[in-house]
């Protein structure tokens, strides 16, 4: 078993390696433009081999936590919102494996600094998956709920680590950012209709019942995907739909 760093240095050089290999993995699950996707993985292996071993200062710690923090942003922003928001909800429950552990309260304190960089790099994770929900167009009402939920367990979970290792200010921008997040998605939720289970005497084609739910043909693809049919002759009798508006 490896010894635990011996200082608050030794312990930010481990986590920087962590985190890095937690933004690489997050940049390899994400549908990403080549040059972007080549960009981060470069910035991580360079931490990695190089910024970390050389870790010798509080400037070198603050500046791979920038380095981080702008991978994140950047391959959040060049992926599609939809894609990107469970990647980063699952790179941010990620960074809390990355700090070292000791029973020594010496050592518990010397690694805050290692722990500051891991909540860095969580609170990048969340900022970005909160604006990702607020960019994706959701399908129907639960959807924007359900993207409300998870925004909330998010902060929830975080919010104590972020005041603790990064301040009250960092707090206070992680809050209001899912404060206005959420808000918006209300706001997106009352254009949107609910998601209903709809009954059919027998199977039909997709596009007979989107034409009976919606008088729209065209919209047979969606219940074929909403449903994971893999023949759109033959729907189920009970499937799910998004309610279709009333008409005037």
């Amino acid at each position: 078993m490896a010894s635990p760093p011996s200082s608050a240095i030794a312990g930010a050089a481990v986590s920087a390696v962590a985190l890095a290999d937690v933004v690489a993995t997050l940049a390899r699950g994400l549908p990403l433009p080549a040059e972007t996707a080549q960009s981060a993985l470069s910035g991580c292996r360079r931490i990695s081999r190089i910024a970390a071993p050389r870790l010798f200062r509080l400037s070198d710690a603050a500046a791979i936590a920038a380095s981080l923090v702008t991978t994140v942003q950047a391959v959040a922003r060049d992926a599609a919102p939809g894609d990107a928001s469970a990647g980063l909800y699952a790179a941010a429950s990620a960074t809390q494996a990355c700090a070292p552990t000791t029973a020594s309260p010496v050592l518990t304190q010397a690694y805050s600094l290692a722990r500051a960089l891991c909540v860095s790099v969580e609170a990048a994770c969340l900022g970005e998956a909160f604006l990702c929900e607020a960019r994706t167009e959701f399908g129907d009402r639960q959807a924007a709920s359900a993207a409300r939920d998870r925004i909330t367990a998010a902060l929830d979970g975080a919010i104590d680590r972020v005041a603790a290792a990064l301040g009250q200010p960092a707090a206070f921008v992680l809050t209001t950012a899912a404060g206005q997040t959420c808000a918006h998605l209300v706001d997106v939720s009352g254009s949107l209709q609910p998601l209903i289970r709809a009954q059919a005497a027998r199977s039909f084609p997709s596009t007979a019942l989107a034409w009976s739910l919606y008088a729209d043909p065209t919209r047979a693809p969606e219940l074929v995907a909403r449903n994971r049919v893999g023949t759109p002759f033959h729907m189920p009798a009970t499937f799910e739909a998004v309610a279709p508006k009333v008409r005037a």
